[in-house]
């Protein structure tokens, strides 16, 4: 998960789609209309109801959902406690939840991670931290990258997004990783796509570490529509962006999801240890230094428990 950015600018600017995305996959596609669908209304979509709708947790939940139908049985069924599923501070003005769900034996999926954050800012004039991250890990069975996505708004016409076949091999050393799952795949086309939109700029963060890990086709971007763009970002983020991450998860769900590779046992077992240690790392710098700004330290505590037991197995 990301280092919050700085809330959005105030600064007024014109906004307007991109050109249309590359057509997708017939999945894809499914994927990109169920985008529009209707609001949450049960299981976890009940605690996500909760929390003031956005455009960005719309397109998050229906890409949660076209992940959990096409991984099927593949998913254990969520064992994640009922306060962690569903959770608030004591004044209400920060609401969440978490899910995971583990890969069932034999399948090359680790977990599936959901993780619904939201905070209402002091001041009274409805400014609020949102974030909205699925993570989808993989485990020893194949090399293939980890699906993540993440999007992190801090103001009603600004937003984050991150989106990237998360790499698990040290890609210069490793020229064929890159053929096969970043060149033979497309997926830079979507990266390209994003960037192509007004008012997307790169987004940098702060950590040397963090920014070290994207793929070369990771979109990496903050969104800044300017004061009254309200209904462009929402525009840009039920259009562009949700068609850009339906392809995305599409590419990973069909190339990457179900693969098994072949390895020497040293060569698995350094890939395995290299996913701890990032996940490790991302748990201690992000999940530990940033959930307690948003909740009390009670509750931030049994959040980041339960996300760690999925990372790192504690």
């Amino acid at each position: 998960m990301a280092t919050l950015p700085a809330p959005c600018s105030r600064h007024h600017h014109h906004c307007r789609l991109s050109p249309p995305a590359r057509p997708a996959s017939r999945h894809a596609n499914k994927a990109y209309a169920s985008l529009r669908a209707s609001p949450p209304t049960v299981g976890r979509e009940a605690a996500v109801a909760r929390m003031p709708r956005l455009a960005h947790r719309d397109v998050m939940l229906s890409l949660a959902r076209e992940a959990e139908t096409r991984l099927g049985a593949r998913l254990l069924p969520s064992e994640v406690p009922a306060n962690v599923a569903d959770f608030s501070d004591d004044d209400g003005r920060a609401l969440g939840s978490v899910d995971v769900r583990r890969g069932a034996p034999g399948s090359s999926i680790d977990f599936m991670l959901e993780a619904w954050f939201h905070r209402a800012l002091p001041g009274g004039r409805g400014g609020a931290i949102d974030i909205t991250s699925l993570i989808v890990f993989l485990n020893g069975a194949t090399d293939a990258p980890h699906f993540l996505m993440e999007l992190i708004q801090g103001g009603p016409s600004g937003l984050v997004l991150l989106l990237d076949l998360f790499p698990r091999k040290d890609l210069p050393l490793h020229p064929g990783y890159i053929d096969r799952y970043y060149a033979a795949t497309g997926v830079d086309a979507h990266r390209r796509d994003v960037e192509r939109i007004p008012h997307v700029r790169p987004y940098v963060s702060p950590s040397l570490l963090v920014r070290s890990l994207w793929s070369p086709t990771a979109v990496v971007v903050d969104v800044q529509c300017g004061e009254g763009g309200e209904a462009k970002l929402e525009e840009i983020v039920r259009g562009q962006l949700a068609s850009s991450a339906a392809a995305v998860l599409d590419v990973w769900l069909e190339r990457c999801a179900g693969s098994v590779v072949e390895m020497e046992a040293a060569e698995r077992e350094s890939l395995v240890a290299r996913d701890k240690m990032i996940a490790t790392t991302s748990v201690e710098l992000n999940l530990s230094a940033n959930l307690p700004k948003m909740f009390s330290a009670d509750v931030s505590g049994r959040v980041v428990a339960e996300i760690s037991k999925a990372f790192v197995g504690s």
